[in-house]
């Protein structure tokens, strides 16, 4: 059940980082609370590394530290990404 509240820290990161940064046609307010979720997800995978608490058993502030960095980061990073250029 721990990993849906991953999911749930990434969604609202997600949608805070959309809010945070000018908007974008290619990502969208679904888009960007998605990869937050997906973000969450991983970085709570990748904090059972550290945490001594398997991420479906438990949640760890470990756990929630790295989702947030990691939800963060992907959907900052898809946005920045995606941003129109103008070069001329």
């Amino acid at each position: 059940m721990a990993i849906y509240a991953y999911a749930l820290i990434g969604i609202i990161v997600g949608i805070l980082a959309r809010i945070a940064l000018p908007p974008t046609r290619t990502v969208g307010f679904v888009g960007s609370a998605l990869l937050g979720g997906v973000g969450g997800i991983i970085g709570a995978l990748l904090s059972s590394i550290f945490a001594p608490v398997s991420i479906t058993r438990g949640i760890h502030p470990v756990g929630v530290v790295v989702a947030i960095l990691f939800s963060a980061l992907v959907s900052i990073g898809v946005i920045v990404g995606t941003r129109n250029r103008n070069f001329a």
